[in-house]
């Protein structure tokens, strides 16, 4: 039996540290997508309707700013972590519930994978510094960006370049934030690949079963 497996960039480097997984075939999403919930959901949509030669198609996603409600596989059974986002899934080893995992208030996550668009944070402060200046810059940092206080770049067996690391520091230093390194978990990853597909951590849906925000909350069950 052959699983498809839809993952985000944002963890492909890790996925591909495990490989080779027997009896799996990958696609990765772009990062470009994370910023627009919308178009993530039509496009995990064309995907899994791509898919439907699949007995199982396992989504490597969270429920992604609502990105994965109302998506529906026709005959392939759809597999999808019980996790709002990436974090959970970076921060929980393979035996504990990801869902127990709380993100601090005031801190901006990042990881290898997150800096291939994050790293846009210095390129867009620089254009406006360079066009309007400092003020003007400063303003829009504010503006999108305020209320963060820490910033912790999760550390995987995908190690990153020196490059990625300074970027993420400078990031740090535009917020005026702490700057912090954690060792993050592939445990969970490596879960979402091979299962086992526990309750806690997974909701399964049959065949024309659409996914439901509600399947992300903590004691949510399918009947």
């Amino acid at each position: 039996m052959r699983i498809k497996v839809i993952a985000c960039e944002v963890i492909q480097a890790e996925i591909e540290n495990l490989m080779p997984i027997p009896d799996r075939d990958f696609e990765f999403v772009s990062m470009d997508f994370h910023l627009y919930p919308q178009k993530l959901k039509v496009e995990l949509q064309r995907l899994i309707d791509a898919s439907q030669n699949y007995q199982k198609i396992i989504l490597a996603f969270g429920l992604c700013g609502g990105a994965a409600n109302g998506l529906i596989s026709k005959t392939s059974e759809l597999i999808i972590p019980r996790v709002h986002d990436c974090i959970s899934i970076f921060m929980c080893s393979d035996t504990c519930r990801a869902f127990d995992f709380q993100k601090e208030m005031g801190t901006f996550y990042l990881s290898n994978g997150w800096m291939i668009t994050e790293k846009s944070i210095l390129s867009d402060y620089q254009r406006i510094y360079d066009r309007f200046g400092e003020k003007k810059a400063r303003r829009m940092l504010e503006n999108m960006y305020d209320g963060y206080k820490k910033v912790l770049f999760i550390e995987t067996s995908a190690e990153p370049k020196d490059m990625v690391i300074e970027q993420s520091r400078e990031i740090a230093k535009l917020f005026e934030a702490e700057y912090q390194t954690v060792k993050g978990e592939i445990g969970f990853i490596e879960k979402i690949i091979t299962g086992p597909w526990d309750e806690d951590n997974f909701i399964t849906l049959l065949p024309m079963q659409e996914i439901s925000e509600a399947d992300f909350s903590k004691n949510a069950r399918r009947a």
